[in-house]
């Protein structure tokens, strides 16, 4: 009997709970889109690497600054996981570390998550709970790709010969155009985007700019 090949890492950081509470719901919401960290980088208009540095903890609150209420928009909803911390009457809040510990195998990812903080119960508090997450692994069907892929192209020369992308759009705005496909069977994901602009970039029919600081996307007039 074949044996899963398991893989373990770890990593940690610094954090207030109200951040805490942002970061765990932002990444329950990149789970449950199934899109990837680099998706993400892409939507929000930066480098692939960007978005995974604040999924491992790197400058958290800095991070929420600047790209909360454009993340709610990605996502279409500011709702967030409902998390009560229990503090003593004496205790201020104050930074704790966070600790992820991921065990990786063919199919998925397992995420465990340990918390410093405790979780009120009505009149009462419970200890610091273990939280748990999955993240499974894209199976790629090169037919579903391919329809993905003639799809965004299709909607991308669509606006490019209504004129629609002569002042620019961003990542996010460009993904909300072609989204949508009317079909269940076809799923978009951002990916697909990126992966037809950078072609079209390539064929001197889009040009890429900074724009404030994130990537924005335009016709070459």
């Amino acid at each position: 009997m074949k044996t899963a090949h398991i893989i373990k890492s770890s990593y940690s950081g610094m954090m207030y709970s109200r951040d805490f509470q942002l970061w765990y719901t932002y990444l329950s919401r990149r789970l449950n889109q199934g899109w990837s960290p680099q998706d993400l980088s892409f939507l929000l208009g930066k480098p692939d690497h960007f978005y995974m540095d604040f999924e491992k903890m790197f400058q958290v609150s800095k991070f929420l600054s600047a790209e909360s209420l454009l993340l709610d928009r990605v996502y279409i909803s500011s709702e967030v996981v409902p998390m009560a911390f229990h503090l003593e009457p004496y205790e201020v809040s104050t930074e704790r570390i966070v600790r992820v510990k991921i065990e990786e195998d063919d199919v998925k990812w397992n995420y465990t998550i340990e918390i410093p903080w405790r979780f009120e119960l009505g009149k009462k508090c419970s200890a610091a709970p273990l939280l748990y997450m999955e993240e499974w692994k894209a199976e790629k069907d090169l037919q579903l790709e391919s329809d993905a892929m003639i799809h965004v192209r299709g909607k991308l020369d669509f606006l490019l010969d209504k004129k629609i992308l002569e002042r620019g759009k961003s990542s996010w705005e460009l993904f909300q155009e072609v989204c949508t496909t009317g079909l269940s069977q076809l799923t978009i994901y951002p990916r697909h985007l990126k992966n037809c602009l950078y072609t079209m970039i390539q064929q001197g029919k889009i040009v890429v700019r900074n724009v404030e600081n994130r990537y924005c996307f335009s016709s070459i007039v």
